[in-house]
This record gives structure tokens, sequence and C-alpha cells, in this order.
């Protein structure tokens, strides 16, 4: 039987999955606007969240729904903010690419490539100067990340000793193109070794081990006082936003009568935690996350 640690957080994956089909959906009808999904990448945000301590911050993209369901804790927020409701998380004025939740510690959300992660710095500088015990974790892609900004951002917190985490989603494609079609390899362990700072590569989508992994990461940059950076494999489950295609040839459709997974891969987080725990255990969740009813 796992920890009831382990647990929690496949509850919280589960969740995460079940409230995003909710939003396709509704996008699928017509009735809310294009919100980026990020089916595939649960567990990532959810160990991320997990690790948070008080004073933690977390700089994001515009793909951020499941970070910002994780830091929320439920759909209600979010989903009125997509809709543009004074009750949203951010009172309607920011929508889905810019979001924001600063008493949850999301102080910036960036639509702007490449954009979050001088400002993430600046946050971290600005925790060392004020005294603050916190790091910044901020988050970038594998389109993102062939910006300036991601080296300029390295350099910079390696050279002022800053407590933040780069964590590079490696999700396969940037708009229409993936990585091979557009530039040469890039080995971030090469780049981030030339500075001098540790880097850790996470795969496999099982969250307990990466909340895990996350969780010595942090303790790690504040025992040395100074940056980390990690690469995460994942893949978009999902088109590039929502039930809008992607590119013409996109065959992709997320149906939620389908059930909670995806796709049967090591790719889908859900997939991993229906192959890890007991059957009684999973349907159990399951069971669980789908009996929330929900109305708009």
């Amino acid at each position: 039987m796992p920890a009831q640690r382990d647990l929690q957080l496949a509850l919280r994956v589960m969740q995460i999955r079940h409230w995003q089909h909710i939003v396709n959906e509704a996008m699928k009808k017509g009735v809310m606007g294009a919100v980026h999904t990020a089916f595939g990448h649960e567990a990532i945000a959810v160990a991320v969240s997990t690790m948070m301590q008080t004073e933690d911050q977390l700089v994001l993209t515009h793909r951020n729904i499941a970070y910002n369901l994780a830091r929320a804790g439920a759909l209600r927020p979010i989903y009125d903010e997509y809709k543009q409701r004074p009750s949203g998380v951010s009172r309607a004025r920011l929508g889905s690419m810019n979001m924001a939740n600063p008493p949850r510690g999301l102080p910036y959300t960036s639509s702007i490539l490449g954009n979050n992660m001088p400002v993430a710095c600046g946050l971290a500088l600005a925790q060392q100067v004020l005294g603050k015990s916190g790091i910044v974790t901020v988050l970038t892609g594998d389109g993102a990340m062939e910006e300036g900004t991601f080296y300029e951002s390295l350099q910079f917190s390696k050279s002022q000793k800053l407590r933040i985490i780069f964590v590079v989603e490696n999700n396969k494609y940037a708009m229409a193109s993936t990585p091979e079609d557009r530039r040469c390899p890039i080995a971030i362990e090469h780049i981030c070794r030339a500075m001098d700072i540790p880097f850790l590569k996470l795969e496999g989508n099982l969250v307990a081990d990466y909340a895990m992994q996350l969780e010595e990461c942090r303790r790690a940059v504040l025992d040395r006082q100074g940056p980390s950076c990690i690469e995460v494999d994942l893949l978009n489950l999902n088109r590039h936003a929502g039930a809008t295609p992607g590119w013409p040839t996109d065959p992709m459709n997320i149906d939620a009568s389908r059930g909670l997974v995806v796709r049967e891969s090591v790719y889908d987080p859900v997939h991993v935690l229906k192959q890890r725990l007991a059957p009684d255990v999973y349907a159990g969740i399951e069971q669980q996350v789908l009996s929330e009813t929900w109305s708009d």
C-alpha cells in the first residue's frame, strides 16, 4: 500500500486532469475562449507546488493551467478567471496567459517568450536583499529556452548567488514545430556544467518521485545559495491551445467521456499512476475525482 502522502499526490494529479477536461469541454462547446491546456504536465506541476514553502515564489509561462490549478487547489477560481468573472483568481483582470495568484506564491506569469526568466531573477534578488528565506522557481520550455534570456538568466543567477530553480519543460514542440524542425540539439546539462550550475533530468512522470527530487533540489539550493536547473521530459498530449488545432494536420481529440487517461504511455502521468497503483486503489481515487459535481 502506498504511503498516504503518495496517495494524496496521486489524487492531486488526477484532480488536475479532471479539471482540465472540464475546461477543454467548455472550449469545445464554444462557451470559453482559447486556453493553453497542459494534459501531460500534471506530475511536474503537482511536484513543484508540493515543494513550495511559505516565502517561495513561482513564475510561469503562458501554458500555466496545471500550476495554477495545483496552487489554487480548486477549479472554480481558475475557471472563473477564464470566463472573465470578478470571482476569478485575478478578478477578471489577467485572463489565461498572464494569470497570477500572489497569496499562493504566484506573483507573475508571462505570455512573452522568455520574459519570465529575468523577472524571476529580479524576484530572487529582491528576496536576497530583503533577507527572506524563500526560493524562486521559474518555468520555461524547449522553445523559450532558445531565447537569450535563458543563458543570461542562468549566468546572472549564478553570478549573484540567487536561490532560483529553472524548470525546463521539454514538451517536444512549440507552436507548429518540433525542436528537430527548427534547430540543432541543445544539451542543457552542458550549458549548466559550463557555469557550475547543478543540473537534474526528470523523466517517467511519477509524481511521488518528482516531489521527492524537487524537495531535495530545494534544500540544495538553500544550502549552496545558488541556482539549479531541472529539465523535465514530458509530452503535450493536447493541441496547441486546447480544443483548437495547433496546426492543420493535428489529429488529436481529447474527450472527457473516455476517462482520465489520455494516452497509454509513460508520458501520461495518470496512466503512470494507473500502472503503479493497485487497481482498487486507483479506482477509488478515480471515483473520488469524478464524483465532483460541477456547474458553470
